[in-house]
């Protein structure tokens, strides 16, 4: 078997990103990128990016300016047997030493992997799951990721609301907090008041550059028994982090915006955080977040990967949570948006205890409805070998 090309479809949201009044809940993100790498032998991957897709095209596609040294990932990739998945992976990181290496260059090579590890799959019968060497667990708790609201009556509402729907969990994000940050603790507040003690909270996205502050808040914030407190100083404040961490009781989570085994080890090492969010498809794909699992493990930290885009991500989350030893939750992004709820035929469902199974199809085990993809699509690419 080998790879023969590569298709990218760039799409774009009705809606712009964010939370407005006569949403149901908030708006994903305005545009989102579909890869599919297809083989001779008609078996094709699939995977999207939660990047800027625009940029990720021209990653793939960029013409050769210095052979296997700074080119398009494609040289990396087509021709290539999809299940010497390592050395396809060594190829791309090389083939962008010019142009970052991380960054934007491994969210590319990441769709690219994720649509390989899709491959692997359904061409062996299996999910991705088995593939990345064990299925230990068929399915996790689920918790709705979704933007803060204003004021408390409303956060009061959101919890009504994703109780309903049957979510054990809930972490609400950036919006108003990005802006006042003293704000989260009357909001949080309201929101635990009205879950009670029978559901975990979450909060993210204060992203301060006072450290004394965001140490403040989330002493503050513990007496609301929230689970986990993300990102609330810029990521690559690894000093920031360490002092926080060592200055409260609330675990601290970081890492959707990093790329690499080499940028999470100093995440761990430096930073000294509790939790470890790669998003898979800016980490390094799942050739490298598998290899990441062993690494948090082996620190005594949790990893919770990050998930915000469709189903597809999602599923390939899901597939590396089952991976882990003691996986804790799965991001559940709750966009009221077609990029996120209407981009595959078979969505995955929340479960009456809260939980999402794990998909047991092979590949991801999920399926693109291409009619929803080219209503969206204001650009594409289609490689060929």
């Amino acid at each position: 078997m080998k790879i023969t090309g590569i298709d990218v479809s760039i799409l774009e949201s009705p809606y712009d990103y964010g939370m407005v009044s006569d949403a149901s809940d908030s708006r994903g993100p305005k545009y989102a990128m579909i890869v599919q790498v297809n083989t001779d032998e008609g078996i094709t991957g699939i995977a999207d990016c939660d990047s800027h897709p625009h940029i990720m095209k021209s990653f793939i596609d960029a013409p050769s300016y210095i052979r296997k040294f700074s080119e398009g990932l494609k040289y990396a990739v087509l021709g290539e047997n999809p299940f010497e998945y390592e050395k396809i992976w060594t190829q791309m990181y090389q083939a962008a030493f010019y142009q970052g290496r991380r960054g934007a260059a491994i969210h590319a090579m990441s769709a690219i992997d994720i649509a390989i590890w899709d491959i692997i799959g359904k061409a062996t019968g299996n999910p991705v799951s088995v593939m990345l060497g064990a299925r230990k667990h068929e399915k996790v708790t689920a918790y709705a990721s979704t933007l803060f609201r204003n004021t408390p009556e409303e956060m009061r509402d959101a919890i009504q609301k994703y109780r309903s729907l049957g979510f054990k969990a809930v972490k609400f994000g950036w919006g108003i907090v990005t802006q006042e940050p003293r704000r989260i603790v009357s909001l949080i507040e309201a929101a635990r008041q009205e879950a009670g003690d029978d559901m975990d909270i979450m909060v993210d996205g204060m992203w301060s550059a006072d450290v004394k502050l965001v140490i403040q808040l989330v002493n503050e914030l513990e007496k609301y028994n929230v689970f986990f407190i993300e990102e609330p100083l810029h990521s690559d404040n690894l000093s920031g982090y360490r002092k926080l961490s060592q200055s409260v009781n609330a675990r601290i989570a970081c890492g959707e915006q990093l790329g690499g085994l080499h940028e999470y080890r100093q995440l761990i090492e430096e930073a000294d955080i509790d939790v470890i969010q790669p998003d898979i498809s800016r980490a390094g794909g799942l050739t490298e977040t598998r290899k990441l699992v062993t690494l948090v493990e082996q620190a005594g930290k949790l990893l919770i990967p990050h998930a915000w885009t469709s189903d597809v991500l999602t599923a390939a989350s899901l597939h590396l949570n089952s991976y882990q030893n003691n996986p804790v939750f799965q991001e559940f992004c709750t966009n009221d948006t077609p990029l996120s709820r209407e981009l595959v035929l078979n969505p995955l469902k929340l479960e009456a205890d809260g939980t999402l199974k794990v998909p047991n199809r092979p590949g991801l085990g999920i399926d693109l409805n291409h009619e929803v993809i080219q209503k969206y699509t204001v650009d594409s690419l289609e490689i060929k070998e």
